[in-house]
């Protein structure tokens, strides 16, 4: 009966501690929506090279989170960055032709056991860790060699226009906190398309 009792009140404590981390995350991220919502994310540069049978993108993207949404991170919140890319080819007496609509995303983590900050390719599965948030969300501002295309899908020495769009996404957030921040569309940061016309 005892032992009963014991493992009772063990149960209440653990539910009220997870019950308290919730709540504790929750305020975090209300606190950030206003200051989230009032960042501008710009994408700053970028091109295309060929590299062998592909093409490859290189991008700097401009974004600064608030304290709040720093917090939310370290405790476990995830942090999304999309890259939507477009590439058309210019026709001048018709619509521009679509060659290829591509998405790329990276998954931004902490995880508590090593207290490292994980950056994942989503798409690839290709996974990095760093010592400190300032550097995860570095590797996220400049992307390098990024492929894109295969170059046997495109003729060569044409001139083509890319569109290059990031967003920002906290809503991929454990069941038990989506629900609630449902409304919370400021914590989605978008940049304008950025659109260059190079010749491939």
């Amino acid at each position: 009966m005892q032992a009963t009792v014991t493992t009772t009140i063990a149960e209440r404590i653990r539910i009220g501690a997870t019950c308290l981390k919730a709540v504790a995350v929750l305020l975090l991220l209300l606190a950030a929506t206003d200051a989230f919502g009032q960042q501008r994310m710009e994408v700053r540069s970028a091109y295309v090279e060929a590299s062998d049978s592909v093409y490859l993108l290189s991008t700097t993207i401009d974004f600064e989170l608030p304290e709040g949404a720093r917090a939310a991170v370290r405790e476990g919140v995830p942090l999304t960055l999309n890259l939507e890319i477009v590439i058309q080819r210019s026709r001048r007496f018709w619509l521009d032709d679509t060659i290829a609509a591509l998405e790329q995303r990276y998954e931004l983590v902490f995880h508590a056991l090593s207290s490292r900050y994980l950056v994942r390719n989503l798409n690839s599965g290709e996974q990095t860790s760093y010592a400190t948030l300032d550097a995860a969300l570095d590797s996220m501002r400049v992307i390098q060699d990024l492929p894109i295309l295969d170059r046997a899908l495109i003729p060569e020495s044409r001139r083509y226009e890319i569109g290059l769009r990031a967003s920002l996404d906290v809503r991929t957030m454990p069941d038990a906190l989506r629900f609630v921040l449902f409304w919370a569309d400021d914590w989605r940061q978008r940049s304008e398309w950025y659109r260059w016309s190079p010749r491939l």
